[in-house]
């Protein structure tokens, strides 16, 4: 016997957007710091090759993130809002980085993460959710980037990648969790 799935209300059809950007942002986080550790090791054998694919994993990254909460805030009827500013954040990163100078891209990383991390804060706190430890690490990133006693690009590239994985899973355990979603049986 067939049965009929209920009609999804506004807040269902909500949460299941918010599940869906944490997962693709989620996903891009880990792929890109497994990346970027990779090419870290790498810079050790192939200097100048590594240097340029750096700048471009980032760019792409950035790009991506545009893209990934883009497109749920241009599917979204209501509070589309709410998303907008971090695409647009992340995508003036990733152009911006196809204009700076090689040694400044760090400093567009770090501006990227404090407000990534402020818009992120800002949302978590007004919807009550529970991603504010990432918004920590995104803020606790961007002031290590812009203003750390590391002044070693491949120490602060290792940071980059360790807040990469270590949100990336956060994002993905959160969409595990979003509120408005009943668990499937």
């Amino acid at each position: 016997m067939r049965t009929l799935a209920a009609p999804m209300t506004p807040a269902a059809t909500t949460a299941r957007r918010a599940r869906r950007v944490h997962v693709l942002r989620g996903g891009l986080l880990l792929a890109f710091g497994v990346a970027e550790a990779a090419m870290v090791l790498l810079a050790f054998r192939l200097p100048n090759f590594t240097a340029s694919t750096l700048v471009l994993g980032v760019n792409a990254f950035l790009v991506l993130d545009a893209i990934a909460v883009a497109i749920p805030a241009i599917q979204a009827r209501e509070s589309w809002r709410a998303w907008v500013p971090q695409a647009l954040v992340s995508l003036a990163a990733g152009v911006l980085l196809l204009f700076v100078p090689y040694g400044r891209w760090l400093v567009v990383f770090g501006v990227w993460a404090i407000l990534s991390g402020v818009i992120d804060g800002a949302h978590a706190i007004a919807s009550g959710s529970g991603r504010v430890v990432v918004s920590v690490l995104s803020l606790a990133l961007g002031i290590l980037l812009l203003a750390g006693p590391l002044r070693d690009h491949a120490l602060l590239l290792l940071a980059v990648s360790a807040y990469s994985i270590v949100s990336g899973i956060l994002r993905l355990l959160m969409a595990r969790t979003v509120p408005g979603l009943r668990a499937r049986a």
